[in-house]
């Protein structure tokens, strides 16, 4: 038994058996499920390194939800990729009450990348004078964005000084792709081009450099996208009339009404970023179906949840305003998840606007279900029913 992994940089099913049998001997597990997978080793180069199985993961139908957003129109189903007994039938309850008030309307308000690389300088006045002298030399920025991506589209320089230090947020377009690959190659480019043009030069060179400085928030929570987008900002809103709200969510709107405005008084106490009930449920079960990278679930998951009355009607909207999606490149071209995009409708190019609609859409009708299940007393006996294995009568 060898200390690495055998097979670096092999990408055969030779290798991928040689693998698992040597974490069978590491670990003395038998390991029988993993013995077969359907994935195609050759296939992965780009999206896993030492493969040695596969994880099955249960994906539940949700909805209809009937849309009448700007990309997402019709009526919709979601496979969501869950273990989490009781969600998908929530989902599902919470589109049920949106498509009998008239259906979600929905619309992308923005798509961004950030790379936000950090320059050290030798003193204040030498980082102050290369924040002018990147201002006056956008036109070359933009010109070695174009030589590392024909998608990638620089629409904001966004520089943030700290002593000797300059932060600057280059802000991308990047069409139907999340774009991290693509934003990380080009601000790379930019860096390189900072070095090599300010070299032996008499002007405000950095004395060294880091591609990332923390400041694009990648793959965190933070305010800074909360209010200035990163991913695709989304959002949906609905009418629901009284009689629906008593029909399939069970509750009243001005019951909804209050128990949002408690839910909202919480949140506050606890110092969550954002003002929202569940979207993240319904954000981590489309991104393991469809291929998005998982670990931007914890800050696409920022929301923030509003209902209000209207007459007899209920008014619920909600805003996603750091969805990290793409519906080409990364996972998204693995066999079962191109399908799953491609039952949305969604795949490849021009997919974007209508996954990102479709994702804030079925956020919204869990978020409508989860709060007419809190405010009415239902939430604990439908997980009693739905979220186990054996019945708990207790609850």
């Amino acid at each position: 038994m060898t200390d690495g992994i055998p097979g670096r940089g092999q990408y055969t099913e030779e290798a991928r058996r040689h693998r698992l049998d040597w974490l069978r001997a590491r670990t003395g597990a038998e390991l029988p499920s993993l013995d077969t997978t359907s994935l195609d080793a050759r296939a992965l180069t780009g999206n896993v390194e030492n493969l040695a199985g596969s994880v099955e993961v249960p994906v539940g139908l949700a909805g209809p939800l009937l849309f009448t957003g700007d990309a997402a129109r019709g009526s919709v189903v979601a496979p969501l990729a869950t273990t989490e007994g009781a969600l998908i039938a929530s989902a599902s309850r919470g589109a049920r009450a949106i498509t009998a008030g008239g259906g979600v309307t929905t619309k992308v308000l923005s798509q961004r990348m950030i790379r936000a690389p950090a320059f050290e300088f030798a003193d204040i006045a030498t980082a102050a004078r290369f924040t002018d002298w990147l201002r006056a030399h956008r036109p070359d920025l933009d010109e070695q964005v174009r030589l590392a991506s024909r998608y990638a589209r620089l629409v904001d320089v966004d520089p943030y000084q700290i002593g000797r230090y300059l932060h600057v947020r280059f802000v991308f377009e990047t069409a139907d792709a999340a774009g991290q690959n693509m934003t990380t190659a080009a601000t790379w480019q930019i860096c390189r081009w900072v070095h090599d043009t300010l070299a032996g030069d008499d002007g405000p060179a950095p004395i060294w450099m880091l591609l990332d400085g923390n400041l694009s928030s990648d793959k965190k929570v933070s305010v800074a996208s909360m209010l200035a987008g990163r991913g695709t900002r989304v959002v949906a809103e609905c009418r629901i009339p009284a009689d629906v709200v008593g029909s399939v969510l069970k509750s009243t709107p001005a019951a909804m009404v209050k128990g949002h405005v408690t839910l909202l008084l919480g949140a506050q106490q606890a110092g969550i970023v954002g003002a929202g009930l569940n979207a993240v449920n319904i954000i981590a079960g489309l991104f393991v179906a469809t291929g998005q990278d998982i670990a931007c679930v914890h800050e696409s998951g920022v929301s923030i949840l509003s209902m209000e009355r209207d007459g007899d009607d209920l008014i619920a909207t909600l805003l996603l305003p750091a969805l990290v999606i793409g519906t080409v490149g990364g996972g998204t071209s693995l066999p079962h998840q191109r399908q799953w995009l491609t039952a949305l409708g969604c795949a490849g190019s021009g997919g974007g606007a209508r996954f990102a609609e479709i994702v804030a859409g079925f956020a919204l009708a869990l978020d409508l279900s989860t709060t007419a299940a809190l405010v009415s007393g239902q939430f604990a006996d439908a997980h009693q029913r739905l979220g186990r294995s054996q019945q708990a009568d207790r609850l």
